[in-house]
């Protein structure tokens, strides 16, 4: 089949895909072609005739060549949306989630009382502020990873958001079953649901942002 890759060529087109990679994908679909030539030869083909039958196997070239595109296509989208928005937003969360480890084991545990009743003022100064005044740093570096992967200004805000955003979702997801788990008036669960919102999301929303506007630009062509 080595002999027929121009003709596989041929038929198949330009890809736009670059030289490198049209090689690769040429050099595998004539190594499935062989594959496909040998066992008809193993059946007492000529090899001729297989290498013919094997080409002919494809019934719609202009429609294998869509699908090869749509595949690169698919895949080149998913590396981008990992590189420029999943992975620097696992980052933040992961470094977010370490400083609050940190806070805890070496700051003043943590009382969710009302501001200002029993120890609630010792935690918030001593637990809860170091926590938030660490955040720019989280969002500063998951924007700026963001950008220099080339992932939108949207990636970029995404990804330095991601702390806040996979603790709402947390947050939404238990609300339900606190309500139909545990005892007492609902609006008792909704009450701390709203506390715990604004001291664990919008809070560290605040600077998560101001972190990450200094980074926040337009991605470059290439992205």
């Amino acid at each position: 089949m080595a002999d027929h890759q121009e003709l596989i060529k041929e038929r198949l087109g330009k890809l736009g895909l670059g030289p490198h990679r049209e090689e690769e994908i040429l050099r595998e679909f004539s190594e499935h072609l062989a594959d496909h030539a040998a066992a008809l030869e193993a059946h007492g083909v000529t090899s001729a005739a297989a290498a013919r039958e094997a080409l002919n196997s494809v019934s719609d070239w202009p429609d294998l060549r869509l699908k090869i595109l749509a595949a690169e296509t698919e895949e080149t989208i998913m590396n981008y949306r990992t590189k420029a928005l999943w992975l620097p937003a696992l980052c933040a969360l992961t470094l977010s989630n370490v400083l609050l480890a940190l806070m805890q084991i070496f700051g003043a545990p943590a009382h969710f009382y009302w501001l200002g009743v029993g120890k609630s003022v010792q935690a918030l100064c001593e637990f809860i502020v170091p926590w938030l005044l660490s955040q720019p740093v989280v969002g500063a570096v998951a924007a700026y990873w963001s950008r220099r992967a080339g992932g939108t200004v949207r990636y970029q805000l995404l990804a330095a958001l991601a702390p806040a955003i996979a603790l709402l979702g947390f947050f939404v997801l238990i609300l339900p079953f606190a309500i139909i788990l545990e005892q007492g008036p609902h609006y008792i669960h909704v009450g701390g649901f709203l506390i715990l919102t604004v001291t664990w999301v919008l809070l560290p929303a605040i600077p998560l942002l101001l972190g990450a506007v200094p980074f926040l630009r337009k991605p470059q062509s290439q992205s």
